[in-house]
């Protein structure tokens, strides 16, 4: 195929709409039916032409072999008022932009990538009904948001599978609540970390492993996600069940069941290997009886008898030829 033809329908994206962008190496990607296409949303703070922005759309095209990255920016960012608005109010004008790439690379698999809030979007875009999305890449996703508010509904509803690339330090995501949450999804999902990395993958130079550099751990990261989405949306994927064990990194626990599932749907869908699996994560229940139980005659006297004992094991006190006192328990024995 002529390795001019993803760059002449980048201008045609960027006509239908001004504020789509283009990543620059995709121009020289080979386009077999394989290669992706990547619409990648920027965080709340900065547009697409940050350089946090352009250094990953091209690290997402070169890494994923894509057809196109494309870029675009909120209407927000170029407002007076330049603080994002909540994040279900952006999911039409991402909706558009998701369905004019779509519709210009009808046979390559379609990934949405995002930072920090685009990645929220992008997964609330994902689960619109005409959307057919292959998979969703989350950098630096904000699970917690400034008041506390936890940020996981939009990957509670996704079906599409969803990979993290977060940083160990990120504040706004901790991996513990992260763990958590990915316990939970429907989706198949997998995280890779950037140790000591903070919310946009920077790392202090005390931190940096020896021989490390920031560039080398975001190609790292990139490779990872090049990774998973081969295995997304490679042939026998496509044309085939998907094996879940071959995701690299992590797959979902399988076998933590909704709790609609009873378990001997699972036990005959899954067999005994599976059931295993399933009661370990049963937490274990202690019974208690309703009812008090009343003692017997016997266990009522065994119990005088032992109060009644320990009164007479008290100390009595006598005096000595010197006026002190002195311990004399009495002999019971």
């Amino acid at each position: 195929m002529d390795s001019k033809s993803p760059t002449t329908t980048g201008n045609e994206l960027e006509q239908l709409d001004p504020m789509i962008k283009t990543a620059e190496t995709s121009s020289v990607k080979c386009s077999d039916r394989f290669s992706p296409v990547v619409v990648f949303a920027h965080g709340s703070g900065a547009p697409s032409t940050s350089d946090w922005m352009i250094r990953w759309r091209n690290l997402l095209a070169t890494a994923l072999n894509a057809v196109e990255v494309v870029t675009f920016d909120y209407p927000y960012i170029h407002g007076a008022r330049k603080a994002a608005p909540k994040a279900e109010t952006l999911v039409g004008f991402h909706s558009d932009i998701v369905r004019k790439v779509a519709a210009k690379y009808p046979e390559h698999p379609l990934i949405l990538a995002g930072k920090s809030l685009g990645s929220r979007v992008s997964c609330m875009v994902a689960a619109e009904k005409d959307i057919v999305a292959s998979a969703v890449v989350c950098l630096g996703y904000t699970l917690k948001g400034r008041t506390g508010v936890i940020h996981d509904a939009p990957l509670l509803q996704l079906t599409v599978p969803v990979m993290f690339v977060q940083g160990s330090n990120d504040v706004h995501c901790s991996l513990q609540l992260l763990e958590v949450v990915m316990s939970k999804l429907k989706a198949l999902n997998a995280l890779h970390v950037i140790q000591n990395g903070d919310h946009s993958f920077q790392i202090s130079e005390k931190n940096l492993k020896c021989g490390m550099t920031r560039e080398k751990t975001e190609e790292c990261a990139a490779a990872a996600v090049a990774e998973f989405v081969s295995q997304i949306t490679s042939e026998t994927v496509i044309n085939g069940p998907r094996d879940t064990t071959r995701l690299f990194l992590r797959a979902s626990p399988k076998f933590i069941l909704p709790q609609h599932v009873s378990r001997k749907e699972t036990l005959t869908a899954g067999g005994d290997q599976n059931s295993q699996r399933i009661e370990s994560h049963q937490p274990k229940v202690k019974k208690i009886s309703s009812a008090k139980q009343k003692p017997t005659q016997n266990a009522r006297k065994r119990k005088s008898e032992r109060i009644l004992k320990n009164k007479l094991k008290k100390c009595v006190y006598v005096k000595d030829g010197r006026g002190s006192t002195v311990d004399n328990p009495l002999n019971l024995d």
